[in-house]
Formats: structure tokens, sequence, C-alpha cells
């Protein structure tokens, strides 16, 4: 369950929530960001003589791209995730204080 979910069923978030916030986020700055990133560089003229897979990396490089985008969002610490993540920390803090003076009124 999701932090808004848990919201919207009238809980507040826990920090279980909030850690899976932080890795939603992580991963779509991920796979916005650093997956045109990588597919940009793919795309690019700079392959070698050597280093390079051969078909193989041809066929599953856009799979090898999306997993490595979504892990390197994971593990991005500051910059674009640190600030939509402290963005969407602070929306939910909000809700869960309407929601305790809504529960307590």
């Amino acid at each position: 369950m999701s932090a808004i979910e848990n919201v919207s069923t009238g809980s507040p978030a826990s920090n279980g929530d909030l850690h899976r916030l932080r890795d939603a986020v992580g991963q779509a700055v991920g796979s916005v960001f650093f997956g045109t990133l990588l597919k940009t560089m793919r795309s690019s003229d700079l392959t070698g003589k050597y280093g390079h897979g051969g078909r193989g990396e041809e066929v599953f490089a856009a799979q090898l791209d999306s997993l490595f985008a979504s892990e390197i969002g994971k593990r991005e610490r500051g910059g674009l995730t640190d600030a939509l993540y402290k963005y969407l920390e602070a929306q939910q803090v909000r809700l869960n204080s309407v929601y305790e003076k809504v529960r307590g009124a």
C-alpha cells in the first residue's frame, strides 16, 4: 500500500511508507533521467573495435539500460531525486496532520 493509499484509507503514513516513496521516486527519476541518458549514450558513434558485446549486447541493451537506470535512480542521493522526495514527503506530512486534526475532532 502506498503512502497516498494510506491517506485515502484513513491511516497515517509510516516510516515504511516513506521508504517506499523514496524507492518509487528513485525508480522514476532513474527511468526518466538516467534511462534517457543511457539510451543517448548507446546511440552515439563512440563504439570502438574493443569492448563491444556484439549482437547479444545490441539485442538486450534496452533491458540492461532499464535495469541500470532503475538501480542508479534508487542509489542516487542528492540532486533531483532528493528534491522530488522532499517535496512529496512534505506533502505527505501535511496530509497526515490534516488527517490527525480531522480524526481528533
